[in-house]
């Protein structure tokens, strides 16, 4: 009889521990559920105006220019010789800046045994120089560009062999009496 109930109590200590094993299964697999969700908002914002730029670029009546960008930036094609008015500037609001050119980066100015670039402001405002391939000035000094003004930029080229040269510069565009500033970017294919 005892044998009998050691085989009983073991079936059921059998049946215990699949019951338990099952449970527990179950509930593992029934805590492994995430439920998530995304949030996305749409902010409104008020839509930002267009001014007109404070200085205009234009084609000068001496090489090739064309003006980009609302003529923002420019290109300017010039061989050997004296090119005056490449390029003029004009103020466009009414307002007083200062204005200035300064190198930024070239290709193949080796060949360039003479390049002087100006800003004419009634006077030359030399403000990059190359000569025999190297920079002598690299920026010039500040012009004034007052209100409805034209100013011109003119080149003055010789080279020591035949080839292309590029001198990228910027047109900076300063409020007087401090550093903030605009940015034209010009570059000058010399032929």
């Amino acid at each position: 009889m005892n044998r009998v109930k050691t085989s009983l109590n073991h079936k059921r200590i059998q049946r215990s521990i699949w019951l338990v094993l099952t449970i527990l299964v179950l509930l593992c697999y029934s805590t492994q559920n995430v439920a998530g969700g995304v949030y996305y908002s749409i902010v409104k914002q008020t839509y930002g105006t267009v001014a007109s730029p404070p200085v205009i670029l234009g084609k000068g009546t001496a090489g090739e220019s064309t003006t980009y960008a609302n003529s923002t930036s420019a290109s300017v094609l010039a061989g050997v010789g004296d090119f005056n008015y490449v390029l003029n500037m004009t103020e466009s609001q009414g307002s007083n800046w200062q204005v200035r050119l300064r190198a930024y980066d070239e290709f193949n100015i080796s060949r360039l045994y003479n390049c002087s670039i100006y800003i004419r402001n009634g006077s030359n405002s030399t403000q990059i120089v190359i000569s025999n391939g190297d920079y002598n000035q690299r920026n010039g000094s500040l012009n004034d560009l007052i209100g409805s003004d034209t100013l011109f930029i003119w080149l003055h080229v010789e080279t020591s062999s035949v080839g292309t040269s590029y001198v990228y510069a910027y047109l900076e565009i300063f409020v007087p009496n401090t550093t903030t500033c605009a940015r034209y970017i010009i570059a000058f294919e010399i032929t």
